[in-house]
């Protein structure tokens, strides 16, 4: 089985070992991807309010109305982030609503 080798950001330590499933699973959805790059140059916690307002404006060609950024809160909170989470890419607090740590970038 293949896997991929991501590294925890320069103020973190460690890595986290993904399988080719669960990098497949982890990048399926357009909709991680886009939290995965939001969230790219983050090292602060980040608000599901944030995330879902960005990933509602990246899928619409306007500004996202208030509907549609909570449609993706609601998936975000219920799908995306913990799935992200469960394969150990970032922490995401579901009662607080917040990514409490930035996600896990690729070894150079």
């Amino acid at each position: 089985m293949t896997h991929t080798t991501l590294e925890i950001p320069e103020d973190r330590s460690g890595t986290v070992d993904l399988t080719e499933s669960e990098t497949h699973r982890l990048l399926s959805s357009e909709r991680r991807r886009a939290v995965l790059d939001v969230l790219a140059t983050r090292t602060d916690p980040v608000d599901l309010s944030d995330i879902a307002r960005t990933v509602a404006a990246r899928e619409n060609a306007d500004e996202p109305d208030a509907k549609a950024i909570e449609r993706v809160a609601v998936s975000l909170h219920h799908v995306h982030l913990p799935l992200i989470a469960e394969v150990g890419v970032i922490d995401y607090d579901g009662d607080a609503n917040r990514v409490v740590s930035s996600p896990r970038r690729p070894r150079s």
